[in-house]
């Protein structure tokens, strides 16, 4: 019996998700990335003034794409857990504990199939983590509190195709970088000093443009080795680097980068 029929079971139909893959590609990293975020949205919980997300994720993938992704596993695992907490901090919300990834096989799942099971699982009392424990008099997530262990269990499976994953398929996964980056606009200038950032017209990008042709998340820039990559979101209208359309590409110093009418300028700095 495979990880999900048994998690069926035990989460009394926590099971979600049922989408038809429309063709197999294999689990990419930054579709991961999204989907664990994905989670941590999904399941908060609201205190009296903090939301709290879950901070622990089992990700379980079919064999040939455990083998692939285990080939560097200890470098994927720190990546996820460095957007995890990245995105939890942008959107306001609070990790009990530093989040925990572990990669799991199950012979039950086909290639570009996956799941997550998600958990809140406090810091030991005796070990308390200054970066992540809650603030002095907030509220421990009350489905915390109550459930066995202090963990919330909630799996999902995902099966349906996602575009970003094609555009990410060759990019390896990055590295801690010690570059520093800017794009110049009209609207401003904007320091790249995080891991990943994310551009668009939604509220929730780090950098926000008001152009109706930019798509609510349509590209994001990512600090890789000791440079930048730009990686298409799947946008409707794509991306242009030096007039050339591009998925995804290392920018270099005086790229030109094009986002719907919107056009800014990438400049290193010493």
């Amino acid at each position: 019996m495979g990880i999900f029929k048994k998690a069926n079971n035990k989460l009394e139909g926590a099971v979600e998700g049922a989408f038809g893959r429309a063709f197999k590609s294999s689990v990419q990293p930054v579709e991961l990335a999204h989907k664990l975020a994905k989670e941590m949205g999904d399941h908060k919980t609201v205190g009296v003034s903090n939301v709290y997300v879950p901070n622990e994720f089992d990700v379980y993938l079919g064999k040939d794409d455990f083998e692939h992704l285990a080939s560097f596993e200890d470098s994927l695992k720190q990546e996820l857990s460095n957007y995890v907490t990245a995105f939890a901090r942008r959107e306001g919300w609070t990790l009990v504990a530093p989040p925990r990834i572990e990669l799991n096989k199950d012979d039950d799942l086909r290639v570009g199939e996956f799941g997550i099971a998600t958990r809140t699982v406090s810091a030991p009392m005796e070990t308390p983590d200054a970066g992540f424990a809650a603030p002095p008099g907030a509220m421990v997530p009350p489905a915390a509190a109550a459930a066995p262990g202090g963990m919330i269990d909630q799996t999902v499976l995902y099966q349906e195709p996602a575009p970003v994953a094609a555009a990410f398929a060759a990019a390896a996964v990055p590295r801690a970088s010690s570059a520093r980056g800017v794009l110049r606009g009209r609207q401003g200038d904007y320091q790249l000093t995080e891991p990943v950032t994310v551009i668009g017209r939604s509220r929730r990008c780090d950098i926000v443009l008001t152009d109706p042709n930019v798509s609510r998340q349509h590209a994001e820039i990512r600090r890789q080795d000791d440079g930048f990559m730009l990686i298409d979101l799947g946008s409707t209208n794509g991306c242009r680097v030096n007039r050339r359309d591009v998925k995804q590409v290392v920018l270099q110093h005086g790229d030109r980068i094009e986002l719907g009418t919107t056009e800014l300028l990438f400049e290193r700095q010493p």
